[in-house]
């Protein structure tokens, strides 16, 4: 086991400094490199920032000065001495590991992706979801933008905390769906149970049970299991949802721009859209809907018919 996760730093390190050279040009094989495991991409990201901020402390060489040159639009290339001095400080990256360390992984609109924790947990991400974790404890993440299935092992001792809106979600044995979009808080239980803020006036969710947290007001809700995480099957499933969160969901899902016009954002919703019958167009969801959705500008609008 120790020799896989030498073998996979020893690759990251050198997709790391591949990537960081503007000669570089295979990127086909760098994404084939991080699809082929869940876990490359997260030591990618987290090595990189390593080595960044190790560059950052690494004194410049002076030179002459030379023309003004367009900035690069990849993230920052080290040269010269900096990436010698940087790949010095390297040798300890095992070290580097053992202390927290959050780092980010995304997703596009339009795709989804499985992250798998070295606890035995996953975390499946919807399109356009950013999640912060942390290489020194699995037991934690942060759910900045999106929605994410929680497929957590339950560990009395060590229990799984979610942070989302400002507030925590702490495991108590349990698969649960969390989205945070347009400032407000979604849960959905469909194994085990959830205490959302634990403590006094926390509110404990069981399977079949959600939470709705809009304007800082939190309402439990009654919630199909089945259609729980629906969406990684590419079916959205609702209960009177807003005409506005469905068109947030597809707009994710899709990797489209659609927003709900002010007449029909407030409009409830309920039924479920199999977005991979879409074909990425918003519009074949329009008779489902009730709605008209029409392109304007760079966007597409769901609009009233008439």
């Amino acid at each position: 086991m120790m020799a896989e996760h030498d073998d996979i730093n020893a690759q990251t390190l050198d997709w790391v400094v591949r990537t960081g050279s503007d000669a570089f040009d295979d990127w086909p094989a760098f994404h084939a490199w991080l699809e082929a495991d869940p876990r490359h991409a997260a030591a990618y990201h987290a090595m990189s920032a390593d080595i960044a901020e190790m560059a950052a402390t690494v004194r410049p060489v002076q030179s002459a000065p030379i023309a003004m040159q367009p900035p690069r639009r990849r993230w920052p290339v080290w040269t010269g001495g900096a990436i010698a001095a940087s790949l010095a400080l390297f040798v300890g990256y095992e070290a580097l590991e053992t202390r927290a360390h959050p780092y980010a992984v995304e997703t596009a609109a339009g795709a989804m992706r499985t992250v798998q924790l070295a606890d035995g947990s996953s975390i499946a991400m919807g399109g356009a979801t950013r999640l912060m974790l942390d290489r020194d404890d699995p037991r934690v993440a942060t759910l900045e933008r999106g929605e994410a299935m929680f497929v957590v092992r339950h560990d009395d001792s060590d229990p799984f905390e979610v942070s989302v809106g400002g507030a925590r979600l702490v495991d108590v044995g349990t698969a649960f769906d969390v989205k945070f979009a347009r400032g407000e808080t979604h849960v959905a239980v469909s194994e085990g149970a959830v205490d959302y803020n634990p403590g006094r006036d926390g509110i404990r969710l069981v399977k079949g049970q959600g939470l709705v947290v809009r304007d800082g007001e939190a309402t439990v809700t009654n919630v199909d299991v089945a259609s729980v995480g629906s969406w990684r099957d590419s079916v959205l499933a609702y209960e009177g949802a807003t005409l506005a969160e469905v068109a947030d969901d597809l707009s994710r899902a899709l990797g489209v721009d659609l927003r709900a016009d002010p007449t029909v954002a407030k409009r409830p919703f309920s039924g479920s859209i199999a977005t991979a019958k879409l074909s990425g167009d918003p519009r074949l969801a329009a008779p489902l809907l009730g709605v008209a959705i029409r392109k304007r500008g760079g966007h597409w609008v769901m609009s009233s018919r008439s």
